[in-house]
């Protein structure tokens, strides 16, 4: 890149210069001591030159930041590690404003502008150095992560063909029947309003138990297959790792110098365990289909196994599979893990919101007169799987995008490389090869965006109840979100849960339908509250900035998500008995 000429100037003549005075200086010019001491020399001067390049010279020297982000990307690599890079970046972020230099070569940009901007279909970006790492483990590239923009394009079209809205009916029996197993597991202890604080369940770990009941369902709906983790503790592990592998190839990509001697796995083991579990999981699902002459139900990897490269007629390679395989595991289950726990831990600490929206999932599905009175597992749940009904109930995915909103699945950015020619983003002109992102977690909780962005109001998706407020004043009564922004559309580049562009989410629809159904499941038929003795998932008052909020989920930077919580108890609804 062009800017790199001027440290190469200072390096050379620095160089020169000190390479000069050692000679003159060292009584034995060549003995070992002087090879060692020029050695050392040249090293210092090339570290000292990109030091003073990278804080006067760089094109992105005048934006502020922490001093050491501006010298190294070990800033970026410890916050990944730490998991508060989310935190991080808003702290940054209302500490110098719009604009904050987080790493030599990266800038966020906290603005639905630049949102706008990078993720705009014709938007001169590419993706970032930081996704190419998903190669060196790998060996191939997979949807997510291919820079040149044909290749990307065709491969989207490929998965969107099994995942289309009309297509997603087709997965009910798919889904169904790990829904019903989530409720009878549920159950288990769970007692009738009749017996007061006894009815009351002990708490679970709605984490855990969403967990493995999204990654059974993804296996089914993906390669015709399942690890049974709900019942079977077997393949547990590698659910509860996911974000680590996820953390270890992120990590990796803004530091791929770690690669050298192997010093990922010697300072990241953990990481790098999770990554090596991810690369297990995805062959041996993506190998065991490949096998399957014929399958009982349609799946997604179907389409991906008929689909032909337009120029060379080519499938896929057994290495591409592998690693398109890791990107159905990751997509289809930790964002909705995320979007799932979040939402129940909202509206668990907002009684009101809880009581609306229950009062509106049990009208539009009513319980049968003669159900009145039955045992609960007498009695069969009339919500179906993405139907019609279950998109008519409007407040619950207004719940699940404010759940969202406040936690959103991937806090941090998706790192855009600016392309040949350079471009402008929110006013300002960047040349190629500069890094740029938007801070998911920062734009979701900026007041330029949103009203009051620490109130959970599913009411802001709906601009009638917006605009009129609740005579309490717990909901926003006007604010500055887009009249376009409704639920399960988030049209607005200030709200970006599934990202945008080209490079959006293609299951949004399905990921809707699967956590609508759990959560509607869940709330038609049990009352559920919070765990008296427990603040799993809560922050703490005397915890770290960022983390003391009580009334705000506690989500982990991985580049997805990973938490704790929320523990909840549950008992029948008072028209049923255990």
């Amino acid at each position: 890149m062009a800017f790199h000429v001027v440290p190469a100037c200072i390096f050379a003549s620095g160089c020169l210069g000190l390479a000069i005075l050692s000679y003159f200086h060292l009584q034995q010019p060549h003995s070992l001591l002087w090879y060692s001491q020029t050695g050392a020399i040249i090293l210092f001067q090339w570290v000292l030159s990109n030091l003073v390049y990278r804080l006067v010279f760089h094109p992105l020297s005048k934006y502020p930041g922490p001093l050491f982000a501006a010298l190294t990307d070990w800033y970026t690599v410890y916050w990944i590690a730490e998991g508060g890079r989310h935190l991080e970046f808003d702290k940054q972020h209302k500490k110098f404003g719009k604009f904050v230099r987080f790493g030599p070569n990266r800038l966020s940009i906290n603005s639905a502008k630049a949102s706008r901007d990078l993720h705009n279909v014709n938007s001169n970006t590419f993706k970032a150095d930081a996704y190419s790492s998903f190669k060196r483990f790998f060996g191939a590239e997979m949807s997510l992560t291919t820079v040149d923009h044909k290749a990307h394009a065709f491969r989207r079209r490929v998965n969107m063909t099994a995942i289309t809205p009309a297509a997603v009916k087709e997965f009910e029996d798919q889904v169904t029947p790990h829904v019903d197993e989530f409720i009878d597991i549920i159950s288990e202890g769970v007692g009738s309003k009749v017996e007061g604080e006894h009815g009351w369940s002990s708490g679970k770990d709605m984490c855990w138990y969403v967990s493995f009941c999204i990654a059974d369902i993804m296996g089914s709906m993906t390669f015709g297959r399942t690890w049974n983790v709900q019942r079977d503790p077997k393949y547990r592990h590698f659910v509860k790792d996911l974000p680590n592998g996820v953390a270890g190839i992120h990590l990796v990509g803004h530091m791929q110098s770690l690669f050298f001697c192997n010093l990922h796995k010697l300072l990241f083991n953990q990481l790098i365990v999770g990554v090596g579990n991810l690369m297990s999981v995805s062959r041996s699902f993506a190998l065991w289909r490949l096998e399957q002459t014929s399958m009982p139900h349609r799946d997604i990897w179907a389409a991906l196994l008929a689909s032909r490269d337009p120029k060379t007629g080519e499938g896929f390679s057994t290495e591409e599979l592998i690693s398109e395989a890791s990107l159905f595991i990751i997509g289809g289950t930790d964002g909705m893990i995320t979007a799932t726990t979040s939402t129940l831990f909202y509206l668990t600490h907002n009684p009101r919101t809880l009581e609306r929206l229950t009062r509106e999932i049990r009208e539009a599905f009513p319980l049968s007169p003669e159900d009145v009175g039955k045992k609960a597992s007498e009695v069969e749940c009339p919500i179906q799987f993405a139907s019609a009904e279950l998109q008519s109930v409007r407040y619950l995915p207004a719940c699940i995008d404010e759940a969202m909103r406040l936690s959103p699945p991937v806090p941090s950015i998706l790192p855009r490389v600016v392309g040949p020619g350079g471009m402008e983003v929110d006013g300002e002109y960047f040349p190629a090869g500069v890094n740029l992102g938007v801070p998911h977690y920062c734009m979701h909780h900026s007041e330029e965006n949103f009203a009051q962005p620490l109130t959970y109001a599913p009411e802001r998706w709906f601009p009638e109840e917006r605009e009129r407020g609740l005579k309490d004043g717990s909901v926003p009564v006007s604010g500055k979100e887009s009249v376009k922004m409704l639920p399960a559309v988030g049209l607005s580049h200030g709200f970006t849960p599934f990202g945008a562009g080209r490079s959006g989410c293609i299951g949004k629809h399905l990921a809707y339908q699967e956590m609508s159904i759990v959560l509607a499941r869940l709330i038609w038929l049990f009352d559920i509250r919070l765990d008296p003795s427990s603040n799993l998932g809560e922050g703490v008052g005397d915890a770290k900035e960022g983390r003391e909020c009580r009334s705000e989920f506690q989500l982990y930077d991985r580049f997805v998500s990973s938490q704790n919580g929320p523990m909840l108890q549950f008992r029948y609804r008072e028209e049923l008995t255990a």
